[in-house]
């Protein structure tokens, strides 16, 4: 049994003692309730950071910044102008010695108020303050987007313009939609095989023809495909699977099915192509002659 007396109040405990470490943090236990407990600090009040103040002392430094405009407002950013307030009725409602002999601060400045003229603030950049969704100009996008030109294709330019130089000298050339038809072995031609696709008839640098098709109209891009006319044999009209249909007999026994709208584009396309084959044939008869 232990009794101990703290200020007029008595307080008893009972402690059963088994060994020396256990009556060590039995009275330290003691001690610690009985202390007093410390008194909180208040916390420290933080002003706000004056802006205008951070700007002046820091004026140097973010004049030499290149984000600064990021900092610092436009000086043209926003006009003040003064609006003559216009009563509602023709006398006006407030007596003229109103405003001094009002006896409370609250009438006086509601007096002041409702006599004073209105200072408008206009801001000259005032559509960019809000959310980046409603940014002035938002949606409108240009017409048509900047053609980026790579040292790439400038080489396939020059490489195309070298190909194209005997067209431009006076060669056949003939550009057009037609009609390819699927010529695969396995597979039957007909009416559905057939895709439309853009044909471009152009000259290479040594004199031979190529029939290019395309998916559309830009033969600027690489060619879906090639149909290499020195290996053509001939070009006769076939329509049993197709109107206005012709075929490109090669010489490794293999064809090409090819259509036109019209009869007349049918026969422009099977003369312009038997008059290459033409040409090539006498050309190759000079070169076997020489």
């Amino acid at each position: 049994m232990q009794s101990r007396t703290n200020t007029g109040k008595s307080i008893k405990r009972e402690l059963i003692i088994e060994s020396p470490q256990q009556y060590k943090d039995a009275a330290e236990a003691e001690v610690e309730a009985e202390s007093p407990l410390p008194e909180r600090a208040k916390p420290k009040l933080i002003e706000p950071i004056d802006y205008e103040n951070v700007i002046v002392q820091k004026k140097t430094q973010i004049l030499n910044d290149a984000l600064r405009e990021m900092l610092l407002f436009p000086y043209d950013d926003f006009q003040i102008a003064t609006l003559r307030r216009q009563g509602r009725y023709i006398c006006t409602t407030v007596p003229e010695n109103a405003e001094k002999e009002a006896q409370s601060l609250f009438v006086t400045e509601c007096i002041r108020t409702y006599n004073s003229d209105w200072h408008v603030v206009t801001y000259k950049h005032e559509d960019y303050s809000g959310d980046f969704r409603q940014l002035p100009g938002k949606g409108v996008k240009p017409e048509k987007l900047p053609v980026h030109v790579y040292e790439v294709d400038e080489d396939a330019d020059k490489d195309e313009d070298a190909a194209s130089l005997g067209s431009q000298k006076g060669g056949i050339t003939k550009q057009g939609w037609l009609y390819k038809g699927n010529m695969n072995s396995a597979i039957s031609v007909t009416m559905r095989s057939f895709k439309r696709r853009f044909f471009h008839l152009i000259q290479l640098g040594d004199g031979s023809y190529n029939l290019n098709f395309y998916k559309d109209e830009k033969i600027s891009k690489e060619p879906k495909g090639s149909i290499f006319l020195d290996s053509c044999m001939g070009v006769v009209q076939n329509n049993r699977v197709r109107r206005f249909a012709f075929e490109l007999k090669m010489q490794d026994k293999s064809s090409y099915l090819l259509a036109a709208d019209s009869d007349a584009e049918m026969e422009d396309w099977i003369s312009t192509l038997n008059k290459i084959l033409q040409l090539n044939f006498e050309a190759a008869m000079q070169k076997k002659k020489k």
